[in-house]
């Protein structure tokens, strides 16, 4: 494997990557897991969502559209995401319903949240 000593760590790394570095980093990556999460279940908010095949640790397999099931059944690591399946089941434990909108919810604030930062402002601003 040929490595470019003169191109730093970009040489080092596959095209198309990204390096963020710094609290602004951080935050973004955060956002972006909590995101990930919100897309995987949004598409199952409201009357014609759609199911979801998930396949768990012990490989059993679940089709369901609940959100706090599809949450349930997923192994998230991320803190944040963390964060959103904390919210979905103190939802769930709560209502017993909305779920998918407070994940979905977060999400979009989030992305908005993402939005701004790029522009500049402070995450103690926002």
């Amino acid at each position: 494997m040929n490595l470019n000593a003169a191109a730093g760590l970009s040489g080092m790394l596959k095209s198309g990557h990204k390096h963020l570095s710094g609290p602004d980093a951080t935050i973004v990556r955060n956002v972006e897991a909590a995101r990930d999460l919100s897309r995987i279940v949004s598409t199952s908010l409201g009357p014609n969502g759609m199911n979801k095949l998930v396949v768990n640790h012990l490989e059993k397999i679940i089709v369901t559209s609940d959100c706090a099931a599809i949450v349930r059944e997923l192994e998230i690591e991320h803190p944040a995401a963390k964060m959103l399946s904390m919210a979905s089941d103190a939802q769930d434990k709560e209502c017993g319903d909305g779920t998918n909108l407070t994940v979905s919810f977060a999400g979009e604030l989030l992305g908005q949240t993402e939005d701004l930062l790029r522009m500049g402002l402070h995450a103690r601003e926002i």
